[in-house]
């Protein structure tokens, strides 16, 4: 088994600081960098990518707080508005703040008549890259954790401040498998990437990404079943994939066609 006896909040002088809104502050830093490198390959000018960066970035907080005050006893949230803001003390779903960040480039491109597919072809593999950054300090932290196991990399957590319980008990490194499963999807993406038609690139993020986040919801400790045994995030990732899949399939079909017209007619020609 392996402990973790990491603290999850610092300080700056008497300034308590977070390492989770650290991590995900150095997720967003890792993937706006990457997005200005590869913009030029999708023809997107310098200004419309900070734009888009700025955007993204306020959806994304809006939608992950939203979704997450949605999910953990809203009443209390109506009671006590205020503490809808205090995202320092976490409190952030990563599902919310996909759907935020997605609507909010939806609307920018459509107000500067920049294509959508184009944009969100440019963010897909940064996505996963932010995500795999993002869940270190989760995962340190012992926010996210998973359930019980009897794995030799099981994870028992023993820092009076972490996030998860501090009982002895050896979990599933969850936030560690996601670090994995996105680094693996970057993978894919990176390869296929320029081989797909324009929007592809990001619907394949969303069938591998819901895929994988429908997987790891069985070996998550800290979110409860709300039903037929399967969790929020289940029923969010089996929303997303009925979503997506017919998209994702038909756009294939589609490109498959094409390419097979143009592959005819070329040998026509010769």
């Amino acid at each position: 088994m392996i402990e973790i006896t990491w603290n999850p909040v610092t300080h700056l002088g008497p300034l308590p600081i977070n390492w989770y809104g650290l991590g995900w502050g150095a997720a967003f830093i890792t993937a706006a960098s990457l997005i200005r490198r590869w913009a030029p390959r999708v023809g997107l000018s310098p200004e419309h990518v900070e734009w888009l960066l700025f955007w993204t970035l306020v959806g994304s907080l809006a939608g992950a707080r939203l979704y997450f005050v949605v999910q953990n006893d809203p009443a209390s949230y109506l009671r006590e508005p205020w503490r809808v803001l205090t995202i320092w003390e976490g409190g952030l779903a990563f599902f919310g703040g996909l759907f935020g960040a997605t609507l909010a480039a939806f609307l920018y491109t459509r107000r500067v008549d920049v294509p959508f597919s184009s944009a969100a072809d440019l963010f897909a593999p940064a996505i996963p890259i932010a995500g795999a950054v993002g869940r270190v300090a989760c995962g340190l932290a012992g926010m996210d954790y998973g359930t019980a196991t009897s794995l030799p990399w099981g994870v028992i957590y023993t820092h009076a401040a972490s996030y998860a319980p501090i009982d002895g008990i050896a979990r599933h490194p969850v936030q560690f498998y996601e670090m994995a499963g996105d680094l693996l999807i970057t993978a894919v993406l990176l390869q296929v990437r320029g081989r797909l038609p324009r929007g592809g690139l990001f619907l394949l993020y969303l069938v591998l990404f819901g895929t994988l986040r429908f997987g790891l919801f069985f070996v998550r400790g800290d979110v409860p079943a709300v039903a037929l045994g399967l969790t929020n995030g289940h029923w969010t990732a089996l929303a997303i994939l009925v979503v997506v899949l017919p998209m994702f399939s038909m756009l294939a079909r589609k490109w498959l066609a094409v390419s097979e017209g143009t592959r005819v007619r070329t040998a026509q020609r010769g």
